[in-house]
């Protein structure tokens, strides 16, 4: 099978090659989950490109820009987000068709926030505990598997899937980035440690995304809450779980979270419900609401199952 070469052009704020990441159980070892942190756009732009479930993707903040010396089949997605092929605007949420030589241009108009963009094909880049994603603070992933951003003038090798259909996600469909509503959150088993007069603080407060955000945990500020448990062994800790340190400033773990955490956790955010978090920027405001655990689960059973009848008809096909 011929290859295709993606050249970076401009790698934007910053670009990051993310799959679905790794295995819960890398983190017996010490090596982070890892993965895109907006997994439901992840997911629906490799569907658009008939990808199998953990194909890698570029996760980019800012203007990206990519030529292909081969044609390959693209897509890109996120909120906002707006696309040009050789300068002339393309619609975003459908399959792509470039040629060699062509340039994919693709932002978001709303600052910081990310755009995934997949590719028909499958990457040719090292693998560290079964991911190809690019993780900076454990130094792995990426060209040279040293933890390296994107970079302009980098070639990304791809052994292209045929892909003649053109997909489309149709706006019932695009997910809705809004924070107009709470995000779910299901309680853990520390939440009696807060009183009931702190948890009804927490859940009836509104927060501020501050500046101090990354693919490890989103810190917000706003009415502080505190916890009667003073002193906890470190432990495992979950994408999305709330951590509440001693100044009493939620902080939300993402991706890159550390493998143990020693805060006490009023609950996780619903797996469902993390995406749009994800996306949210400095500035943004958020509140949280409580959620049964088995309409959670209910929840989260219908976007699994809907997610599945999308790929599972490539998951024989060998890419």
């Amino acid at each position: 099978m011929s290859s295709g070469n993606i050249t970076v052009e401009s790698a934007g704020l910053l670009t990051l090659v993310v799959d679905a990441g790794r295995h819960l159980s890398a983190q017996e070892q010490g090596f982070c989950v890892s993965g895109a942190v907006d997994i439901r756009t992840y997911n629906l732009v490799n569907w658009l490109c008939g990808n199998q479930h953990h194909a890698a993707t570029f996760e980019c903040i800012g203007e990206l820009v990519l030529t292909v010396d081969a044609p390959l089949s693209l897509a890109v997605g996120g909120p906002q987000v707006d696309v040009w092929i050789n300068r002339q605007p393309v619609p975003a949420w459908q399959t792509l068709h470039l040629k060699a030589g062509d340039e994919l241009r693709c932002g978001s108009a709303r600052t910081g926030s990310k755009c995934y963009v997949a590719v028909t094909g499958q990457w040719q880049l090292p693998r560290t505990q079964a991911s190809q994603s690019i993780v900076m603070r454990e130094g792995v992933g990426g060209l040279h598997n040293d933890g390296t951003p994107v970079k302009a003038g980098q070639v990304y090798e791809i052994k292209p899937r045929n892909m003649s259909e053109t997909r489309q996600v149709t706006a019932p469909y695009i997910p809705d980035y809004s924070l107009s509503t709470p995000l779910d959150v299901v309680t853990g088993y520390q939440y009696h440690a807060f009183a009931p007069w702190q948890r009804q603080l927490f859940f009836a407060s509104e927060y501020t995304v501050s500046n101090q955000i990354d693919r490890m945990g989103y810190r917000l500020s706003g009415q502080p809450v505190s916890c009667e448990m003073r002193t906890m062994r470190s432990e495992g800790i979950n994408f999305g779980a709330i951590q509440l340190p001693p100044d009493g400033q939620p902080i939300v773990m993402m991706s890159d979270r550390q493998t143990l955490g020693g805060y006490p956790k009023i609950g996780c955010v619903a797996e469902y419900d993390i995406y749009r978090l994800a996306q949210a920027v400095p500035g943004d405001t958020v509140t949280f609401r409580a959620v049964d655990i088995d309409n959670a689960r209910a929840g989260w059973l219908l976007r699994d199952r809907l997610e599945r009848q999308l790929f599972e008809q490539f998951e024989s096909e060998e890419i």
